[in-house]
């Protein structure tokens, strides 16, 4: 089997279908597998139209988690069973161009140097209008360059199997889990390439209301990261040091931001005050004045 694509579920029934169409339209001169993997938990009623819809669809394989377990555990979970030389990871909101499957084996096939390949990709708002943005495309660079200015999501590579073994597969994190499977692979010198050409498609949704959990998710995912990052500290100087503090405190700013809340909009606005004194970067103070009129 020369790839495998691996789409993760999560209560999204009434996209999975256009997911798995998008797979079954790639144009390759060689075999591939779709395995679609249900974090719904069994017998729930997402887990039950999932199934259906899987149904609907011929060699098809499916995996179900016995409970919800969140996206790194279901796609380790999908690549360990799968069969290919090759592996994607798809989310089930979003969509392949006809070419991608083929333009990436074919750029590994051809450069066995690199582990992986990255592809930039088009982003589509609910009114059906496209996105254009420096964020469809991929930065990877060397790690030090990654975490100072990557950006990387996971719909975008694909990975030799044996790569992703090695590497132990995505950690365990609520939020961020690309850009920390990214930084842990740059780190252990895995090469990767980026292809320009854009190769999927990222629909954006309307804003899922931001809640006091969702919140929390991030404040754990960049504790966890920087404590990992912490013990890598000698490998950075003092001002990038600096600034990757102050990116951090921006991911939680923008969580507290976003928050339906006045209290945590309070907190935003403390927060961006703390990183304007830090940074002096305008935007910075532009958004405390938000988070206190919002």
């Amino acid at each position: 089997m020369k790839a495998s694509i691996i789409i993760t579920t999560y209560n999204r029934p009434e996209f999975l279908k256009r997911a798995i169409s998008s797979c079954k339209t790639q144009k390759t001169n060689y075999e591939f597998e779709i395995i679609v993997v249900d974090d719904n938990g069994i017998a729930t009623p997402a887990q039950i139209e999932t199934l259906k819809i899987v149904n609907g669809f011929e060699n098809v394989k499916y995996i179900i988690l016995e409970t919800n377990s969140g996206a790194c555990i279901a796609r380790n979970r999908g690549a360990k069973l799968a069969e290919g030389q090759y592996l994607f990871f798809l989310d089930d909101d979003d969509e392949y161009l006809t070419d991608k499957v083929q333009m990436q084996v074919d750029f590994l096939d051809n450069n066995p140097k690199y582990d992986g390949c990255l592809a930039a990709f088009k982003r589509v708002n609910t009114n059906g209008t496209q996105i254009i943005a420096n964020s469809n495309f991929p930065v990877v660079g060397d790690f030090k360059n990654f975490v100072a200015n990557g950006n990387f999501f996971t719909p975008m590579i694909c990975i030799r199997k044996d790569s992703f073994s090695l590497s132990g597969g995505f950690i365990d994190i609520p939020r961020f889990q690309d850009r920390f499977y990214m930084m842990t692979m740059l780190e252990k010198d895995f090469k990767f390439e980026v292809i320009m050409d854009q190769l999927h498609i990222m629909y954006e949704h309307d804003s899922e209301r931001i809640t006091s959990k969702s919140i929390e998710k991030t404040q754990k995912s960049i504790d966890q990261m920087m404590v990992w990052l912490q013990a890598r500290r000698q490998d950075f100087t003092k001002q990038e040091w600096k600034y990757i503090e102050i990116d951090g405190l921006r991911k939680i700013g923008i969580s507290l931001y976003n928050s339906e809340s006045r209290v945590n909009r309070q907190k935003a606005a403390r927060l961006y005050w703390d990183i304007y004194i830090r940074s002096f970067v305008f935007s910075d103070f532009i958004l405390m004045l938000k988070s206190l009129i919002k």
